[in-house]
This record gives C-alpha cells, sequence and structure tokens, in this order.
C-alpha cells in the first residue's frame, strides 16, 4: 500500500510520496535522524486514534519546524 510521509504544520508543502509503508517508515526514520544530527529536538508523539507516530521538530531556539507523520494513499 503506498503511503506519504506529510508534515502537519504545513500539509500543503511538499509530500514525500512512498510505494510501501516500509518505504515511509524508513524515510522517515532517515529524516528523524537527520534533524537530530543538526542539533534539532525531536519529539516523538502517539496518539491513540493515530496508526502512526508522529515527530515534532523544534529548531535551535525551540520554534516548532513541524510535526511528520505518516499518511496511507
Amino acid at each position: 500500500m503506498a503511503a506519504k510521509i506529510v508534515n502537519m504544520a504545513n500539509p500543503d508543502e511538499d509530500e514525500t510520496l512512498c510505494a510501501t509503508v516500509e518505504e515511509a517508515r524508513e524515510i522517515l526514520a532517515a529524516m528523524v535522524e537527520r534533524f537530530k544530527s543538526q542539533g534539532y529536538k525531536v519529539d516523538e508523539q502517539h496518539s491513540p486514534d493515530d496508526d502512526y507516530p508522529q515527530y515534532a521538530v523544534y529548531d535551535h531556539s525551540d520554534g516548532w519546524i513541524g510535526t511528520y507523520t505518516i499518511f496511507l494513499q
């Protein structure tokens, strides 16, 4: 099943489309690691209503950049 990675702060920005959920998980995990390696703060959030975790990303001054998650196509 196809999936996409979406920034919930700006759902109109370009999405990352993936052929499978597993590919989306791998790409999102790499994105999270890249944010962390650049010194950004990443908070993983789990909502009981959502199938996939959400990752809130904050810059060096604790400004919210966005929240990334996976949506099924």
